[in-house]
């Protein structure tokens, strides 16, 4: 259970990053009036997030990074715990993580105009948070 609880702290502090990251991405770095809807292929989407910058570059690979490693962190959290508090968590927090992603992807494929995209992306970010904190605090 405590490699457990060290894969969890680990999990939070680099959603915390992700979290500032995104903030900043967001106010200082996306246009303002966006931009033209982006066509859905990775590389109009890997243009479209090179195009606004390091933040945004940084931002995304963390969060390609936080989606399988969330999955991973679910794995061990049914492998190394019976507590079913445990894995309900850990399946909500892996839940949280996608739907933070697919939120972002959306954002960036509207033009970053689709509040509602950038809205699902933090919504979805502070669930994850919540449902890690929650994880830790069961895993006692």
């Amino acid at each position: 259970m405590h490699r457990l609880r060290i894969l969890i702290v680990f999990t939070l502090i680099v959603l915390t990053v992700q979290g500032w990251f995104g903030d900043t991405v967001n106010i200082f770095f996306v246009p303002a009036a966006g931009v033209n809807s982006i066509p859905f292929s990775s590389s109009a989407v890997i243009q479209a997030i090179y195009n606004v910058g390091f933040a945004l570059v940084w931002h995304a690979f963390q969060g390609l990074f936080l989606a399988i490693f969330s999955f991973v962190l679910l794995f061990f959290s049914f492998s190394w715990s019976k507590k079913r508090s445990v894995r309900i968590c850990g399946i909500l927090g892996a839940l949280m993580v996608l739907s933070a992603a697919i939120g972002g992807l959306l954002f960036v494929l509207s033009g970053f105009n689709n509040g509602g995209n950038s809205a699902q992306m933090g919504g979805s970010f502070i669930g994850a948070y919540a449902f890690y904190f929650i994880e830790l605090y069961f895993t006692k």
